[in-house]
């Protein structure tokens, strides 16, 4: 039977790595480190998943993505930051 996975954890982890540059390389130097950085723990079914993301792909989509939000995508990322500390 495979595991469950919960896809609000990896919308968490993928959608800050789309408009947060900083983090998509933590994700892709130290997944689990990186979510749980921000107050994710990921399923080892769930690491697997997002190791496999092809870090090339990832970067140019969150590029367009950051391109069209500008300064609230940075906002935002600071105002999480804030929730966490």
């Amino acid at each position: 039977m495979p595991a469950k996975v919960n896809q609000e954890r990896l919308a968490t982890v993928v959608g800050r790595a789309l408009i947060d540059k900083d983090f998509a390389e933590q994700l892709h130097k130290d997944a689990e480190g990186a979510a749980k950085g921000i107050g994710v723990h990921l399923s080892a079914s769930e690491l697997g998943a997002v190791k496999s993301i092809d870090v090339t792909k990832l970067g140019t989509v969150g590029e367009g993505i950051r391109s069209k939000l500008g300064a609230a995508a940075i906002f935002d990322q600071q105002q999480q930051q804030a929730r966490m500390d």
